[in-house]
């Protein structure tokens, strides 16, 4: 089935997603994760997460070497109260089980903070960016709820129970065009992307197709250091995978960041939107820019501290905190003080 047309009015003209991963640099870093989410018993039954990370070395021939791996799998009991049922990950970490039991939603960072600073496992690992995917990827899920609904109203599926707020984010602006919608039809309309080009950023490694309703998200992180300078290009997309077996984009985003290699503050900061699903999101690109004067180390907690807003995106601010998650014990990125 071809793309359908969305109406611009509501849904805008971002519809542009990224065919092909970015060639590998010469002597730099590689972080991609895939992080799965699926209801194999029936869009009204448990969400199951599995996720897979990896962290590339990249020499000076572009041969990439694996330094580091990781894995999870989680699951979630969606409409009850979504709360995380059960919990592994490779490599294990046993002080991660005190998550299970509570919301994968609310609080689960907090909680997954207090294992990190408890030092269990160190913040800067591809297994802490997986689990840290785990709230934000269980709130998309519910795009698949709502989809599968849409096409079936009498279903006698339950809704995702999502109330929006008002101005929370650029694309709920409150004078915005979702939720002007949202008021004259009752509920929330649904986002149909872009199909997604098939993008291998993990040599090789590409994930298999999507069952239908489900969801991915991928992130791919490359760093490198050059003329002074360290260099940061991001990205995410969080696709999904329709009942005609078609995978499409409902959000991506690129970043890039140049940062002082001595001091580690940041010289530039820019966001360049490839999908959005409603009209209002760009409203939150030039959030990126805030980045600028301040130390890679900061960005995680001033982002999640300062970055609220009709003028912000929860998905670009969960880009803009990847960045931080650098290994610092290499040496490429320096924290200031040290």
């Amino acid at each position: 089935m071809s793309e359908r047309v969305p109406d611009p009015a509501l849904h805008g003209s971002v519809r542009g997603p990224r065919a092909e991963a970015p060639v590998a640099r010469a002597t730099s870093r590689r972080r991609v994760t895939c992080l799965d989410l699926d209801r194999p018993t029936g869009i009204g039954g448990a969400l199951e997460l599995s996720g897979r990370a990896w962290d590339f070395e990249i020499d000076a021939d572009r041969f990439p070497s694996v330094r580091e791996t990781a894995a999870l799998r989680a699951a979630v009991d969606y409409h009850r109260g979504r709360v995380l049922t059960g919990l592994e990950t490779t490599p294990a970490v046993p002080e991660l089980a005190g998550l299970v039991g509570e919301s994968a939603i609310s609080g689960f960072r907090g909680r997954l903070g207090a294992v990190v600073a408890g030092g269990a496992v160190r913040r800067d690992t591809p297994l802490v960016l997986l689990l840290d995917d785990v709230p934000l990827g269980t709130l998309i899920s519910g795009h698949a709820v709502s989809a599968a609904n849409e096409l079936d109203p009498q279903s006698g599926t339950a809704s995702t129970g999502y109330v929006p707020v008002g101005d929370q984010c650029a694309g709920y602006a409150e004078r915005g065009a979702l939720i002007a919608t949202i008021g004259v039809r009752g509920r929330s309309p649904v986002a149909d992307g872009p199909v997604a080009p098939r993008i291998d950023d993990a040599f090789g490694r590409l994930p298999g197709p999507l069952a239908p309703h489900s969801m991915r998200r991928r992130r791919r992180i490359d760093r490198w250091v050059a003329d002074g300078a360290v260099h940061i290009d991001a990205m995410f997309r969080d696709t999904y995978g329709r009942a005609d077996g078609v995978e499409t984009v409902i959000h991506e985003y690129q970043l890039a960041v140049v940062a002082d290699a001595e001091t580690g503050v940041i010289r530039e900061a820019v966001a360049t939107p490839r999908v959005l699903p409603w009209f209002d999101c760009p409203g939150a690109v030039a959030s990126a820019g805030r980045l600028v004067g301040m130390a890679v180390a900061e960005v995680e907690a001033r982002v999640r501290r300062e970055f609220r807003g009709v003028d912000t995106c929860t998905h670009l601010n969960d880009l803009l905190r990847s960045i931080a998650d650098w290994p610092v014990s290499d040496g490429q990125v320096p924290v200031p003080g040290r």
